[in-house]
C-alpha cells in the first residue's frame, strides 16, 4: 500500500479540549490526498456513532471510535491535513509510539477510504452513465458539487448491520441514542470517554430485556436473531466480504428484518460493495424527481435504473443523490 505522509505529535500542540493534561493523549497527522469533506462525509447518514465537537475558535473536531481505538479527528481543508487524536493507552503495548501510529494510520486510511480515486469515480458519474445525449448528466454535477469530498465509509460490518436494523421507520438521532446506548452498556471504555460498539456475543449474554432498554422497541427481535445467526455460524460475516453482490444480498437476508434495502445499506458501508444502490424514500423521491419526470415509481425501478446509470459506482451516486435530496432539496419534491 502507498501511504500517506504522516507524523506523531504531542498531544501539547492541540487545543485544551483535548486534554493538554493527559500525557497519553498524541496525534497523528495524515496529508489527504484527493477530494475529502469530513462533515458530509461523517454526517451524510451513512454512520450513527460519531458526535461533532465545536472548539471556541469554531473549528469542527468529530469524536468517534475506529477499530478499538477512541479518536478525536479533524480536517483542515487549507492545507489538506488530517489530524487524528488518540489515546495510547488503547493499545496492547502504549509505549511502541511508532507502531501504534502506524497501525491506527493504517485503520484510518481503510476506514475514510482514502484510497478510492473521488476524481474518477466523479468523472464516470457525469459522464459514463450519460444516456440522454447531453455532455454531463445534470443531476450527478448538482449533487457532485453539493457533496463535493463525501467518502463511502467502511465500517465495522457487525456494527455497521446493528444500525441499519435499527434504521428500521426510524430517524437519525433515534438511531444514534440506539447506538450509543449498545456502546456505553455493553462496549469497552476506550479514549476520550468513549466505548467500543460490542460483539455480538455480548448482545446474547445482554439478553432482551437489556437490548430493549436501548428503546429499540420490535427491533429487538431482529438484533437478537442478528446476534445469534453471527454468533451460531448461521450468517458468516467474513463470508460475505467475498461472494457476489446477490449472494452477499441473500446471506445477510437470512436475518430477521434484513430486507433489500438494509441489505444493500450494510453491502455498501460496511463491505464497500460501490456497485449496491439502497434505496429509502429519499433516493426513490430523487429518482423519481430527476430521472422519471416525477411519475410514480416503485423501488424496485429505481434500483434498477440506478445500478443501470452508474454501473460499478452506484453507491457513490446514491448517497450524494440522498445527501442532496435531503439536505438540498428538501420539501422541492
Amino acid at each position: 500500500m502507498t501511504f500517506l505522509k504522516s507524523q506523531v505529535e504531542s498531544s501539547a500542540e492541540f487545543p485544551k479540549i483535548l486534554h493538554e493534561e493527559d500525557e497519553s493523549v498524541t496525534g497523528l497527522r495524515l496529508e489527504i490526498p484527493g477530494p475529502f469533506d469530513i462533515d458530509a462525509t461523517l454526517e451524510c447518514g451513512q454512520t450513527f456513532g460519531w458526535e461533532r465537537v465545536t472548539l471556541e475558535d469554531g473549528t469542527a473536531w468529530f469524536k468517534g471510535v475506529i477499530g478499538c481505538t477512541g479518536v478525536m479527528v479533524n480536517f483542515d481543508r487549507s492545507s489538506s491535513n488530517l489530524t487524528v487524536l488518540y489515546d495510547t493507552q488503547d493499545f496492547c503495548d502504549p509505549s511502541d509510539q511508532k507502531a501504534n501510529a502506524r497501525a491506527l494510520a493504517e485503520k484510518v486510511f481503510h476506514y475514510f477510504a482514502l484510497d478510492d480515486d473521488l476524481e474518477l469515480i466523479y468523472e464516470f458519474l457525469l459522464h459514463g452513465s450519460v444516456s440522454s445525449g447531453a455532455d454531463v448528466d445534470p443531476v450527478m454535477d448538482a449533487a457532485l458539487s453539493y457533496g463535493y469530498g463525501l467518502r463511502i465509509l467502511r465500517q465495522d460490518p457487525w456494527e455497521c448491520l446493528i444500525s441499519y436494523i435499527s434504521s428500521a421507520m426510524n430517524n437519525i438521532p433515534a438511531i444514534c441514542k440506539i447506538i450509543g446506548y449498545f456502546r456505553k452498556t455493553l462496549g469497552k471504555p476506550v479514549g476520550f470517554g468513549q466505548y467500543t460498539f460490542p460483539p455480538p456475543e455480548a448482545f446474547m449474554a445482554a439478553g432482551h430485556s437489556c437490548i430493549r432498554n436501548s428503546r429499540c422497541g420490535f427491533r429487538s427481535t431482529y438484533i437478537l436473531d442478528a446476534a445469534d445467526k453471527v454468533v451460531n455460524g448461521e450468517v458468516d460475516l467474513d463470508l460475505i466480504a467475498n461472494l457476489p453482490l446477490s449472494d452477499a444480498r441473500r446471506e445477510l437476508q437470512k436475518i430477521a428484518g434484513v430486507g433489500p434495502k438494509v441489505a444493500d445499506c450494510v453491502l455498501l458501508f460496511a463491505y464497500h460493495r460501490l456497485d449496491a444502490f439502497p434505496v429509502d424514500r429519499w433516493v426513490l423521491r430523487a429518482m423519481s424527481h430527476f430521472y422519471f419526470d416525477g411519475n410514480a415509481i416503485t423501488v424496485e425501478q429505481a434500483k434498477r435504473e440506478g445500478s443501470r446509470r452508474f454501473g460499478p459506482f452506484s453507491g457513490y451516486a446514491q448517497e450524494y443523490l440522498f445527501h442532496y435530496a435531503r439536505n438540498y432539496c428538501h420539501g422541492q419534491f
